[in-house]
């Protein structure tokens, strides 16, 4: 086991909070004793891919997680039941910067990134920590000292890999279906509450009958047009309080989106704004029409804060979903409406909620009606020429024969809280992922899919087929 000087001071502040029992730290880590893997890809399966840690691969108690903005780090020890090694360690680093598009083309082409680096991190630079019973989290600095170059040879993405760029970005992948993913409308609680003012619900309520409902053609205007008024696409009236929280007091729409090689802005450009690709060079559902509003870029949590109280324009493009919430709540704080691009992984937050949309909600009972159609076939891409490595090929074999076991325990909310004191995670009033994996009675699979039975292609483009 690697020692050294930064051993007391994580010690230290493990201290301050109830660790779970043997967890290893970045103190412990030892190249010679870890099976090493590198991935890159989407942000919306980061839950996922957390989750598959901390119920799948890790022995339970020994998992510390190391975060910085789009970066991760899972050191733990490995549950052989579940991945076979002969190493005491499993470390799992993540670079999720830019979203599907990381898990395309740089490893397609064998591209170095920077990862989170255990031998480099310390009480300084990672000097925050919480703690669960599964797992202890250190979230870092962004600064170059946590971070070192690696090679990512697994690719998560949000949509099949040609949506990410030209054929040669993607040409030397083995794809594999993975996941649904599905998705929502996020708007900010004042656009909120406004909307069930116009619509005659109970403001403030987040009871099913009182969720309020948008059309996809109010939809497709607020991506596609920039200066909308609320007034004019919702009927929206702005608020006169000057001392009431979540108040809309600003008329014009603003748009909290994603950057370009983002799974999650590609599957809204696809299968929700139907608009053209904002990548030229790949592929499109839509390749005429109004393309998606456009505007500055939020790297990271600082950058929304900045930009997002009106001063950077009608609408930001953010690195990750983390500044998507964080853009929607400042948005939210500075008596601006908005709307946003997100999963479902999360549906009621403090400063922003999903709503419906021509009435429905975006839950699994709605999915496997086959109604509710903004999700998309999510898939895992790994290199062929030259083979990924023998710790690589094995994660893999794992990564897909098990991701379906827990893609419903990643699904954190119910829509509807007074159906469901207590829900469960096939419950059919929640959303996030779901699995790919054969139909049963719960509500966490997916009966449709679009990856093509004649072909074992996947098209987020073509309609869904019927998995029996």
């Amino acid at each position: 086991m690697k020692l050294s000087k930064i051993s007391a001071g994580i010690a230290g502040i493990c201290g301050l909070v109830s660790a779970p029992a043997f967890a290893l730290t970045a103190a412990d880590y030892s190249a010679a004793n870890a099976m090493e893997i590198y991935l890159s890809g989407a942000t919306a399966q980061d839950n996922a891919v957390a989750s598959l840690m901390t119920q799948r691969f890790c022995t339970a108690g020994s998992l510390t997680r190391y975060t910085a903005t789009g970066q991760f780090v899972y050191i733990c020890t490995p549950n052989t039941a579940n991945i076979t090694t002969t190493k005491s360690q499993l470390v799992v680093r993540k670079n999720s910067i830019g979203g599907s598009g990381q898990g395309v083309a740089p490893v397609n082409g064998a591209q170095v990134l920077n990862f989170l680096d255990l031998s480099l991190i310390n009480s300084t630079t990672c000097p925050t920590i919480t703690a669960t019973t599964t797992a202890t989290t250190y979230s870092c600095a962004d600064a170059a000292a946590v971070f070192s170059t690696g090679i990512s040879q697994i690719g998560i993405s949000d949509l099949e890999p040609a949506f990410f760029g030209p054929a040669a970005s993607y040409s030397n992948l083995l794809v594999d279906p993975l996941a649904t993913v599905v998705f929502g409308l996020p708007v900010t609680n004042n656009v909120y509450k406004r909307m069930q003012a116009a619509q005659g619900l109970t403001v403030g309520d987040t009871t099913t009958a009182n969720i309020p409902s948008i059309t996809t053609a109010q939809l497709n205007s607020l991506y596609t047009q920039e200066g909308q008024e609320w007034s004019a696409v919702l009927g929206l009236t702005l608020d006169t309080a000057t001392a009431t929280a979540d108040l809309l007091k600003n008329n014009t729409v603003h748009v909290a989106r994603r950057v370009d090689s983002s799974g999650t802005q590609k599957t809204y450009e696809a299968l929700i704004a139907r608009t053209p690709n904002g990548d030229g060079s790949a592929k499109s559902c839509y390749a005429s029409g109004t393309p998606f509003l456009s505007g500055a870029v939020a790297a990271d949590n600082t950058a929304a804060n900045t930009l997002c109280d009106g001063s950077g324009g009608t609408t930001i493009n953010n690195d990750g979903s983390g500044q998507v919430q964080a853009c929607l709540n400042k948005f939210n704080d500075s008596g601006i409406g908005a709307i946003g691009v997100l999963t479902t992984e999360q549906v009621n937050s403090t400063k922003w909620k999903h709503v419906r949309v021509n009435g429905l909600l975006p839950n699994y009972e709605n999915v496997k009606s086959g109604a509710w159609q903004f999700y998309g076939n999510g898939t895992v891409n790994s290199r062929v020429s030259p083979a990924i490595d023998a710790a690589h090929a094995q994660f893999l074999t794992r990564l897909k024969a098990q991701f379906g076991l827990v893609a419903a325990a990643t699904l954190h909310q119910a829509f509807d809280s007074t159906v469901l004191i207590t829900p469960t995670p096939n419950d059919k009033h929640r959303a996030g992922l779901m699995t790919l994996k054969t139909v049963d009675a719960t509500g966490g699979q997916n009966p449709w899919t679009r990856k093509n039975p004649t072909d074992g292609t996947t098209d987020n483009c073509a309609a869904s087929f019927a998995i029996f």
